[in-house]
């Protein structure tokens, strides 16, 4: 093991703080300011000194509620799936010995290195054409497969200690009841660090929610920010910022929630 001296230390922590202030000032501004009534907005003091929640009325003035719901419902749903999806892909690929296992599982590698981008268009096509334009069925099935969360749960899958599996399997347990019973409840790092990654790229995606939804109550947070942006203007900047920290609350609750499952050593709780 490394030691390092305490100067190493000193500057690490102090390079650490530099880099959490230019992140955590930037989030504590654009809070402050979304309780600032309109003549302090573009005042030099950071905080409001008559805090007030107009602007959240405001904001909910113009339908934000329901921007939050499609926001929260889809996302929840999409996740949700994207992890169930992932996990039986992945028990599947470490587990069962079927034809052409590797090539299959290449090619998921494969649509890891595909920019969404190039496939956007032929999913909208079919989107169209199964009547799913404009409804929650666009936000979430297209994006139920999920390579990453396959590729992750297989590999931590792998790992997994073969003695328990082979006694759960004499005992005359299946391959349902190992996979939730056995495996699952020891995987919760891992699925964990899934359920962040998916939910905040879930929630923070504009371009394909813009793409296959067209009224207002099918648009999510990130386009009704926008959206008010432009039906407001620059002078809306107090509601502008409590949209911003509105749609930044959840992405960050999720993370503080599950961040400490993602640092705990895999399996210790279960096995140990």
């Amino acid at each position: 093991m490394v030691r390092l001296s305490a100067t190493s230390r000193a500057i690490g922590h102090g390079v650490t703080g530099v880099l959490c202030a230019l992140i955590l000032i930037p989030m504590a501004l654009v809070a402050l300011t979304s309780f600032k009534p309109q003549p302090e907005v573009y005042s030099a003091l950071p905080w409001p000194t008559e805090p007030t929640l107009d602007n959240f009325r405001r904001l909910f003035a113009v339908s934000f509620d329901v921007y939050l719901w499609n926001s929260f419902g889809t996302t929840i749903l999409r996740v949700t799936g994207q992890v169930l999806v992932a996990i039986l892909a992945a028990y599947a690929f470490a587990r069962f010995e079927f034809c052409f296992r590797g090539l299959l599982f290449s090619l998921v590698l494969g649509a890891l290195m595909i920019p969404h981008s190039l496939t956007m268009i032929p999913i909208y096509i079919m989107v169209v054409e199964l009547g799913w334009f404009d409804s929650w069925a666009a936000l979430i099935i297209p994006n139920l497969a999920f390579p990453f969360g396959v590729f992750l749960l297989r590999q931590h899958m792998m790992q997994f200690p073969k003695p328990l599996i082979d006694a759960a399997r004499a005992d005359g347990a299946s391959h349902w009841t190992i996979l939730w019973r056995i495996i699952v409840p020891n995987m919760g790092p891992a699925i964990a660090g899934l359920v962040i990654v998916a939910f905040i790229e879930c929630w923070n995606e504009y371009f394909w929610p813009l793409l296959v939804t067209d009224s207002d109550h099918m648009r999510t947070i990130q386009i009704g920010i926008r959206r008010f942006l432009d039906s407001e203007g620059v002078d809306s900047f107090g509601p502008l910022m409590a949209g911003v920290t509105l749609a930044s609350l959840p992405a960050l609750l999720v993370f503080f929630v599950l961040q400490r499952r993602v640092m705990d050593t895999f399996v210790s709780s279960g096995i140990r």
